[in-house]
């Protein structure tokens, strides 16, 4: 009885968010969206999606300079004076949390650890505290109607790495402060510098055309193109009873890690070239060398998990998306590679 009457307070304390997407950047669509962790590999095509339908979009940041790519490339998300860029964001400050979303009916989070931390502190912060003080400025704003949070798939209280770990406590800590979140749990997505097909390219680049992996590559993976993840968030936000739920998102296979490498491989049509060194060797090293993008302790502890969508839980496809395949997706963002280094052995060496 508690459960039903918590959820319906929230559904009922807001009223339904109206959109208009029948126009184009230039027709108001009546969202107003304050998108944080804009900066992100998947933060201009969530904004973009937005965008394209003439949202309004206000992206909080706290890099340095508003020239760098991260950011200025949020400015083509949307059309001109329907976009605003708020630089020195601090999320230890609840005041300008809630002055971000002062005119937004929708919020979505986007945060997540980019700087691949090591100790759980930092985790804990940026995977529960700041979710949780945005869903807790949601709820103190009657003017927010929707809030969409990203997690993991595979985000569990009992999973071996930090990021998954703290996570799944994030969840909880944003529905119990704002119950008509929802919460999108996508599997590894691609796209253009993505941190799956992208963090194979650059680590053939740094370790002479080797990927380092720490066991035999079994572990399961459900790659979903980021395009369908941002389609996803659009349909949510239209759907009146996604509100409240979890949906796990991944595309329409299961492939193994290794099928992953090969299929790489065979786009870029190379041999796989894959250097296996014992799991607890590389965790050592990467005790006592700076936590790098493409190589660090959260990367050999997330290597072995399964990634993919639970059997029972609500998917994409109730969100009306049908997504594309892993092998259509890696045609859209290995197109430059081809081009560029085609039948050479300018970059991958035979």
């Amino acid at each position: 009885m508690q459960k039903v009457l918590r959820f319906h307070f929230g559904v009922l304390s807001r009223p339904k968010l109206h959109i208009y997407d029948k126009g184009g950047k230039h027709t108001p669509s009546g969202i107003r969206a304050t998108i944080h962790g804009g900066t992100s590999f998947s933060g201009i095509y969530m904004g973009g999606m937005l965008g394209n339908i003439g949202s309004e979009l206000i992206f909080p940041h706290n890099h340095q300079y508003n020239y760098e790519d991260h950011v200025r490339e949020l400015k083509t998300t949307s059309g001109p004076g329907q976009n605003w860029l708020l630089h020195d964001m601090n999320y230890d400050n609840k005041e300008m949390i809630e002055w971000t979303m002062k005119n937004s009916n929708v919020v979505v989070n986007l945060l997540g650890p980019r700087k691949h931390l090591k100790n759980r502190k930092d985790f804990e912060w940026i995977n529960i505290t700041v979710p949780k003080r945005i869903a807790e400025a949601c709820a103190k704003n009657p003017g927010v109607i929707r809030l969409i949070h990203f997690s993991a798939c595979g985000a569990n209280p009992h999973a071996e790495s930090l990021d998954l770990q703290t996570k799944y406590i994030g969840e909880q800590e944003v529905l119990n402060a704002f119950p008509n979140a929802t919460i999108f749990r996508p599997s590894v997505m691609v796209g253009d510098n993505d941190d799956f097909a992208y963090h194979w390219q650059v680590q053939k680049r740094y370790f002479h055309n080797f990927n380092i992996v720490p066991d035999n590559c079994q572990a399961k993976r459900q790659p979903i193109f980021v395009q369908d993840v941002a389609q996803a968030m659009l349909n949510a936000l239209k759907m009146p009873e996604t509100i409240g739920q979890t949906y796990e998102l991944g595309g329409p296979h299961v492939y193994t890690l290794l099928e992953c490498y090969e299929m790489f491989h065979n786009i870029v049509q190379r041999p796989p070239k894959l250097a296996h060194i014992d799991k607890q060797l590389l965790l050592k090293i990467a005790q006592y060398i700076p936590n790098w993008k493409y190589f660090n302790i959260d990367y050999i502890l997330k290597h072995g998990d399964d990634m993919i969508v639970q059997q029972g839980s609500k998917t994409i496809d109730d969100l009306c998306v049908r997504p594309l395949s892993l092998t259509q997706a890696l045609q859209n963002i290995f197109w430059d590679i081809q081009a560029r280094y085609g039948g050479s052995s300018e970059l991958y060496e035979r």
